[in-house]
């Protein structure tokens, strides 16, 4: 198994990203620079600025003289905003961090850096001040000091920020000079904070330039986009306020989107001219340059995957072998698979055994299981690990699970929930070894068949009765009989025919004559189990699963076996399929649910009761439409439904509802209920 953190060695073929970024920080004509490391959560941001930071510690000078030690041009500061908000200002923890890495670099100036730790210190109590004089004024006034330590932001953006600024600055400045408010120094009153921002640049500014053969000094943000609206703008206005001088980089990970919306959040009053907020316009003038993280396409994700496996089952020797022989590939050709069962082969000669098997199931796996995680690489590991800790799991109690059956089951736990769950209510009917997933197997990769282009007139060509077809000129025989529609697919023909089932199915392994009993075992964390798999009989499970057919001629088909039961057993059933309908609204259950009430009067009370329970924002409009249609209106229970869903806040289920009640009423229909 891997650990989930940021990795030190390049696994993701990022190192056309990682070059970028080093050649940025190590362009002095570039500097001061702020640049944003971009992607979505879990896309390798973290790795990808880890390895740049260790580039650059690695790069050294020699001496001008000789017995001198090296030089590291390169001062490297790592800092985490997010473990700092619930403790102290997140500008002073900054502040403070590089600092800190000063003073351990130059202890001779140690004086020069005590000053600077004067200024964080009231820096720190005039925040606090702020804090006394009303929430309301900090994020009016801090944005008017940032647009004077930062001139560049463009005339909308420094217009809106100005705007109503007069009383919010007048009610700091009231604070900071309220009777018995500390002075900075004892006999003088504290200075307007904008003094002091300009000293502490210019006293930060020679302490930077006085690092012996120093380059620049670099500064690595990380988990920007997990922060409060509140540590987000601080970070920001720390760099650009007090940090931002000559011979400095600042390197920030963020998602770009959550960053922005974070800004906005925090500044909800200030607005462009179309009603938007500050966010992009903010961002774009904090970062000077921008490095995208792509998603993985499915080549990519695919050598990620085996790469992973490489490193757990060969040697450090063996994999390092292997990592080079990538990285060969990846030059070749970057978008091309560049690690597998035959390049590592090739490449290494004899691989163990358990690296074999791994990389074979894998292949069959990856390509629904990139597409399915949009190539993210934190989620891939993560379901790796998922899979291997249940199969070991399972091993510890003797129980057998083949690894490319679990792998493949969990991909449906994993990205198909509702069909997960079809399936497993087809397992559990039949008692292991059911009839329907070989039949959806045979569909899906009989589907498979025609791939060639014209194949498909071919087969339908093929398939037309002879009595149908008519030679050239000749009049079709109208007299003829014609062809009888097809019978609709069964339940397992339309499962396989969605686009992700049926590429799901045509996976190696096949799942026909496998009893997968042992393996929900292990594999169910999402599923909806309820009365279904703990009280009812297997009859009543077996028509729980038929009622909930997205075939509707299949479906309705066994509306009859429900109104034979007993009233026992419609109660156990109707209790089922309700528990069903509350996990999923959205699911073929609850269309069940209103057709059986309206053909059935004694359960109509239990449904609504149910449905009033459900929050309205997961109620579809078109299940609105359908309870007005078939429901009996003068039914009590029905009556409180739709008024509780026509005083919802869910504006489209109201229309559609409100809209459904005024077409019937039109209708003056006489009959007891609405069809």
């Amino acid at each position: 198994m891997w650990a989930d953190n940021e990795a030190e060695i390049d696994l993701l073929g990022f190192d056309f990203l990682v070059d970028g970024l080093v050649v940025a920080l190590t362009e002095p004509r570039l500097l001061p620079l702020t640049v944003g490391v971009l992607g979505d959560w879990g896309s390798g941001k973290s790795s990808l600025m880890r390895i740049a930071a260790d580039e650059l510690r690695e790069i050294q000078r020699e001496p001008d003289s000789e017995g001198e030690p090296a030089v590291y041009p390169y001062l490297i500061v790592e800092f985490s905003p997010w473990q700092y908000e619930d403790h102290e200002d997140v500008k002073v923890a900054l502040m403070t961090t590089v600092l800190d890495a000063l003073a351990t670099l130059l202890p001779e100036a140690a004086d020069e850096v005590g000053r600077l730790r004067e200024f964080i210190t009231r820096l720190k109590r005039w925040g606090r001040r702020i804090g006394r004089a009303g929430t309301s004024a900090a994020p009016t006034v801090l944005p008017i000091i940032l647009q004077g330590a930062a001139p560049d932001l463009s005339p909308e953006v420094a217009g809106i920020l100005t705007a109503g600024a007069g009383a919010a600055a007048k009610e700091v400045n009231d604070a900071l000079t309220e009777p018995g408010s500390e002075p900075a120094s004892e006999g003088a009153d504290e200075p307007l904070p904008i003094g002091d921002i300009k000293a502490f640049r210019a006293e930060f500014e020679k302490l930077v330039a006085s690092i012996p053969g120093g380059e620049a000094v670099v500064v690595f943000i990380d988990d920007l986009d997990r922060c409060l609206p509140e540590t987000v703008v601080d970070t920001f206005e720390a760099i650009r306020l007090f940090l931002n001088t000559p011979k400095t980089a600042y390197v920030l990970a963020l998602n770009q989107n959550v960053v922005e919306s974070a800004i906005d959040s925090r500044y909800p009053d200030l607005r462009k001219a179309d009603g938007g907020g500050i966010g992009r316009d903010y961002l774009e003038k904090m970062l000077q340059l921008k490095i995208s993280i792509p998603a993985l396409s499915a080549a990519e994700a695919e050598t990620y995957i085996n790469l992973l496996f490489g490193e757990l089952h060969l040697p450090p020797e063996k994999f390092d072998e292997a990592l080079a022989t990538v990285e060969e590939n990846r030059k070749a050709s970057g978008l091309s698979v560049a690690f597998n069962t035959g390049i590592a082969g090739e490449a290494l000669g004899n691989i163990p055994d358990e690296l074999a098997a791994d990389l074979g199931w894998a292949a069959e796996i990856t390509p629904i299981l990139g597409s399915s995680l949009r190539g993210n690489p934190r989620q891939l590991k993560r379901f790796l690990n998922n899979l291997l800790l249940k199969h070991r799991s399972a091993a510890r109690r003797d129980v057998k699970l083949k690894l490319p059956v679990l792998a493949k089951l969990m991909v449906l736990e994993d990205q198909y929930n509702t069909d997960f769950q079809k399936l497993f209510d087809w397992e559990m009917a039949a008692e292991g070894k059911c009839p329907e997933i070989a039949t959806a197997e045979s569909h899906a990769r009989a589907g498979s068949v025609l791939s060639e282009p014209g194949d498909e007139e071919d087969a339908s060509a093929q398939k037309e009765p002879a009595s149908t077809k008519a030679e050239p000129g000749v009049k079709r025989n109208s007299s003829a009989k014609e062809t009888a529609p097809p019978p609709p697919p069964s339940d397992a023909e339309a499962w396989a025919d969605k686009p992700h089932i049926a590429e799901w199915l045509r996976a190696e392994p096949p799942f026909k004559g496998v009893d997968l009993r042992p393996y929900f075992t292990y594999s169910r964390d999402k599923l909806s189990f309820g009365v279904s798999a703990s009280r009812l009989a297997p009859h009543l499970q077996q028509l729980l699963t038929n009622i909930q057919s997205d075939v509707d001629q299949n479906r309705r088909s066994h509306y009859s076996a429900f109104a034979a039961l007993e009233a026992t057993e419609r109660a156990q059933f109707i209790e089922a399929l309700l528990d069903r309908v509350r996990r999923q609204p959205d699911s073929v259950a609850m269309t069940a649910a209103i057709e059986l009430a309206e053909q059935n009067p004694d359960v109509v009370q239990p449904i609504c009761e149910a449905l009033v329970r459900i929050p309205t924002a997961s109620i579809a409009g078109s299940t609105g439409t359908s309870a007005v249609r078939r429901l009996p209106r003068d039914h009590a229970a029905v009556i409180e439904l739709l008024n509780h869903w026509e005083a919802s806040e869910n504006s489209g289920l109201k229309t559609l509802v409100s809209q459904a009640r005024k077409a019937q009423a039109k209708k003056g229909t006489s009959r007891g209920h609405v069809g």
